[in-house]
């Protein structure tokens, strides 16, 4: 005899991929533990462009690490337009401050 447990197939549960988008040089492994406190994430970097908004946008990360430097106009835009589009509020944004490579030149 057959009980509807029996009929039921079971299928394998997808676990829900986590993507984090870097934006800017890729930060140390230690910036990127502590931005996802021990969660696996899919990571993709992405230049600091013009169409960084709009891959982030697009793709809609679960996380948004951003790495700037102390006088980073670009990346400070990004991060605001992140934050009051309203498709884009909710995605947490791990800022990374950096120093400045032409803080280093001896030109």
């Amino acid at each position: 005899m057959m009980t509807h447990t029996d009929t039921v197939q079971h299928r394998p549960t997808r676990r829900a991929v986590r993507t984090m988008m870097v934006v800017g040089r890729e930060p140390d492994t230690r910036v990127l533990e502590a931005a996802t406190d021990g969660v696996a994430y899919d990571v993709v970097v992405v230049e600091p462009t013009a169409t960084a908004y709009s891959r982030i946008k697009r793709q809609a990360p679960s996380l948004v690490v951003l790495t700037m430097g102390f006088d980073d106009i670009q990346a400070c835009q990004l991060m605001s337009m992140l934050k009051l589009d309203r498709e884009t509020s909710h995605i947490p944004v791990f800022t990374c401050l950096v120093e400045s490579m032409s803080a280093h030149s001896d030109v």
